[in-house]
């Protein structure tokens, strides 16, 4: 059985590249490129185009959609300063193309290569399952620029219902350098985050690793300042 796996799925003006770069590793690669109006390909290695990595939770969220178990999913990496908004839904209730957008690329897909992406991701992440998870560890190149642990998360949130079908938005987050404060309330506390309310009457959900000072959750009618990284008010679009 091999350990790399790459694809590309090409289209008459974008194009979208799946790549795993071995079974052992909890993660793959996902990006996208254009067709440039001299008509030769936008080229990832010149740093054009959009690459983002895809965790083993994120393709259990984006297989959902494939095989039609969810109408939608969005993801939103947040890293230092690079925030980048991923997306994949189907284009109508019919649900014969989907719709894959990472940051400004958007990259549809439908049959065959449709069917040939979801047979990927498939294998691919019960490869992952089996190998990425069995406790075994090894020492990281000097080129695997993976956070450690602890720096780096998954939050979900945000799961309502739509013809049938769940919406599922995730955020992977990384370590913040910049905080901001805001006055809340809080008003339900779960094991990892906070659903906070505003003086605006503005309620969301808040991960707890992205606040920076002690918080009281037993008065639930106490307006408190809370220190937060900046990226979650932006996602947010919370205006001070």
């Amino acid at each position: 059985m091999t350990d790399y796996h790459t694809k590309t799925f090409y289209g008459q003006k974008s194009s979208i590249t799946l790549t795993s770069p071995s079974k052992a590793v909890p993660y793959i690669f996902l990006s996208c490129i254009n067709r440039k109006e001299d008509g030769k390909w936008e080229n990832t290695s010149e740093g054009e185009g959009k690459t983002v990595k895809i965790s083993i939770e994120e393709i259990i969220c984006i297989l959902e959609v494939l095989l039609k178990k969810s109408a939608n999913w969005r993801g939103f990496h947040v890293f230092k300063e690079r925030k980048t908004e991923i997306y994949v839904g189907w284009e109508k209730e019919s649900r014969e193309v989907i719709q894959i957008k990472i940051g400004e690329y958007i990259k549809k897909l439908r049959f065959p290569n449709l069917n040939f992406f979801t047979l990927m991701l498939e294998h691919i992440l019960n490869e992952k399952i089996e190998c990425a998870t069995s406790g075994k560890s090894k020492k990281k190149s000097k080129d695997d620029a993976t956070p450690e642990e602890g720096d780096y998360g998954i939050f979900s949130e945000h799961i309502i219902a739509r013809d049938g079908l769940q919406v599922v938005e995730t955020t992977e987050f990384g370590v913040s350098e910049e905080t901001i404060e805001i006055e809340a309330k809080v008003k339900v506390e779960s094991p990892k985050a906070l659903l906070i309310t505003l003086e605006s009457d503005k309620e969301f959900w808040i991960p707890k690793s992205t606040i920076h000072n002690n918080y009281d959750v037993e008065n639930k009618k106490k307006l408190q300042t809370l220190i937060v990284d900046k990226w979650i008010i932006e996602k947010q679009r919370i205006v001070k």
